[in-house]
């Protein structure tokens, strides 16, 4: 396997090769390809970390068994955001703040009622009050996490802090907005 497979290179074999090696983690084929191009481009990118102490082809077996291990980690992940917003009545997450719940609305699994959209808009009116409480610092972590669904690490990059601060900042917010709504944190 190692005379198809060289650092400074990325053929068909080696592409075969990470597929295989995705398909068998994600098991499912469209996610491996996306997967497989993703430990494709690490590998491109990292190929001058490849020692030599070890053979090419296990140093990308684990480039590629990383790479399908944090797409599983995120897949989960935004899941159980899926799973939390559905339970809200909701079908497909938070939406980003500055739109008073109409798409949130408009995206609800099953027809919105006159009291459906009332208490919507009021719990979301009542969400910002309580982050808005917490300080100038949280809401902008908060919208960007919760509610247009970005990572900790992209909000970091974006607003220039660290990611420990990031991390604390939208969990201190979702505790306060899971405070002002006791009836659905206990959901």
């Amino acid at each position: 396997m190692d005379k198809d497979l060289d650092p400074q290179t990325i053929t068909a074999a080696t592409r075969q090769y990470v597929r295989a090696i995705a398909l068998r983690i994600v098991k499912d084929p469209a996610d491996a390809e996306d997967v497989a191009q993703d430990a494709l481009i690490l590998a491109f990118r990292y190929r001058d970390s490849f020692r030599g102490d070890c053979r090419y082809c296990t140093w990308l077996h684990r480039v590629t068994q990383t790479a399908a291990l944090m797409f599983l980690r995120k897949r989960r992940r935004y899941r159980r955001e899926l799973g939390e917003a559905a339970q809200d009545g909701q079908d497909g997450g938070a939406e980003p703040a500055r739109d008073d719940g109409a798409s949130l609305l408009a995206r609800a699994s099953t027809p919105a009622t006159a009291d459906k959209v009332l208490a919507c808009r009021e719990e979301l009116a009542r969400t910002r009050q309580v982050v808005a409480r917490l300080g100038r610092r949280y809401p902008e972590v908060f919208w960007m996490r919760y509610g247009e669904g970005y990572t900790e690490t992209e909000i970091a990059r974006a607003l220039g802090l660290s990611l420990a601060t990031v991390k604390t900042r939208a969990h201190r917010a979702k505790l306060a907005a899971q405070a002002a709504c006791p009836e659905r944190a206990a959901a």
